[in-house]
């Protein structure tokens, strides 16, 4: 989404690339070799899903995030992580961008109740959308909402338009709402504080 080039300060970006692709990978590698059982065993552990009406698979809550099960899906993630990435590191600090990925990551996984059993969710989209809407709480949000081309993505992605394509929007939305609010109140207590242009508080 941003054109902000990846150097020696985004190591949690990378290390969170480096996580998602020791976790997708080798399941895109198995399905793609027609080792299917290996593929779907890998999937099924590494997803999230319901083990009953109100018992969600436990590590799927948080590997999920981390778990890309389609090409595109990971390529798309993993590009939009490399542009966002740097920038969020650079400008709020590793601590604030592990903890709005992964609160936001496990707000969109708690949404496999929203879809009920039978359903099978990974991806990295909802913890990635908690960071977009983090920026978007802040008056950092131009740098996302001065390409239009990103405005036409998040609302295609936040909206049932993206169920048609199998996309679970609804994990977008819950991550992208816990990005909003947690933006909102960080910032608040930032300015509270009184700091200016770089925030390395919370």
């Amino acid at each position: 989404m941003l054109g902000q080039p990846m150097h020696v300060n985004a190591r949690t970006t990378a290390m969170i690339i480096i996580i998602n692709s020791a976790l997708s990978i080798p399941f895109l590698v198995f399905q793609y070799i027609g080792l299917s059982n290996v593929a779907n065993a890998i999937g099924l552990l590494l997803s999230d899903w319901l083990m009953s009406p109100y018992v969600p698979w436990p590590l799927g809550l948080v590997t999920s995030m981390f778990f890309d099960p389609t090409i595109l899906d990971y390529v798309f993630n993993m590009l939009t992580l490399f542009f966002i990435g740097p920038f969020f590191e650079r400008r709020y600090g590793a601590g604030i961008m592990w903890r709005v990925y992964l609160i936001s990551g496990f707000a969109a996984a708690l949404s496999i109740y929203l879809y009920g059993q039978g359903t099978i969710m990974a991806g990295a989209s909802g913890a990635l959308f908690g960071m977009v809407g983090f920026i978007l709480a802040l008056p950092d949000r131009w740098v996302i909402l001065s390409n239009p081309w990103n405005i036409i993505a998040i609302i295609f992605l936040l909206t049932p338009f993206a169920a048609s394509f199998g996309i679970a929007y609804l994990g977008h939305l819950l991550g992208f709402i816990v990005g909003i609010a947690y933006g909102y109140l960080w910032y608040r207590r930032v300015t509270r504080f009184g700091s200016r242009p770089r925030y390395r508080y919370f």
